[in-house]
């Protein structure tokens, strides 16, 4: 003889399975759209220091059109300082 399940289990094993189906597949897209993101940003950052390097290849350029090499260095590598000073600084101030 084989014993007969009642009705109620079989239904609940099917919601839960059904239920976790549901959440992986959730899961599933979740990591798809965060990786899509992230791929992104990186596209835009790869434009960012692009563009960065035209900017200040074109600044030094022209400060040494101006001033002459020593002094063009002097400027480009001076801003460059300050700009990590200030993001180091801002850095140190968030982790607060």
């Amino acid at each position: 003889m084989s014993e007969e399940r009642p009705p109620g289990d079989s239904l609940l094993l099917v919601l839960l399975k059904s239920l976790a189906s549901f959440a992986a597949a959730a899961a599933a897209n979740a990591g798809r759209r965060a990786a899509v993101t992230v791929i992104g940003y990186l596209f835009v950052a790869g434009f960012f220091v692009v563009s960065l390097c035209f900017l200040t290849a074109a600044g030094h350029t022209a400060l040494t059109n101006a001033l002459g090499d020593s002094a063009a260095s002097l400027i480009v590598g001076s801003v460059y300082l300050v700009a990590g000073l200030v993001v180091a600084l801002v850095v140190q101030l968030r982790r607060r």
